[in-house]
């Protein structure tokens, strides 16, 4: 009789199952993908016929700082059509708040607690100033296997609908 292998410690201690880890996976791989579709965009909002000079632009930019200059480019950009700003806008939120809840999950801390059948996470929370005030504390989330494929899918609609706009027609 075979023995059963033992389950290694990195894996042991995650809180979470395999199907859990495996879905944690795919909302790092999705939000990694929507960050690449929201370079490119803003590389194709800010000059379509020569991407260098976009590039130039966003070189070590966040996610964040590439929705926000996305956000003013689409005001000034023939590319996207009149009718479709305010969903356009509207993806550039959900983007934003999809990688604000992958923050939450891949940033995070786990560990063998688990409330029910949900794995808690564990991240840093800043609350007003941090200066002199008191310093960041630890805030737990729990997310159950269903809970983190929603995020993932969530994640790939983002990707899937921005991939959409990065080959916008030429002014």
């Amino acid at each position: 009789m075979e023995e059963e292998a033992e389950i290694q410690g990195h894996r042991l201690y995650t809180g979470a199952t395999i199907e859990e880890q495996a879905a944690v996976g795919r909302i790092a791989s999705w939000a990694a993908s929507v960050e690449q579709n929201l370079a490119e965009l803003c590389v194709s909002l800010i000059n379509q016929q020569d991407h260098e000079v976009g590039y130039a632009v966003i070189a070590n930019m966040s996610a964040g700082s590439m929705i926000q200059l996305a956000k003013k480019l689409v005001n000034d950009s023939d590319a996207v059509p009149e009718q479709e700003r305010a969903d356009f806008l509207a993806l550039l939120i959900a983007a934003q708040a999809g990688l604000k809840e992958r923050n939450k999950i891949l940033h995070a801390s786990t560990g063998e607690l688990r409330i029910g059948d949900k794995p808690h996470f564990f991240h840093r929370r800043k609350r007003g100033s941090v200066a002199s005030g008191p310093q960041p504390y630890w805030e737990a989330t729990e997310y159950g296997q269903d809970e983190l494929d929603e995020i993932g899918a969530r994640l790939f609609k983002v990707s899937d609908d921005l991939w959409a706009y990065v080959n916008l027609p030429a002014d």
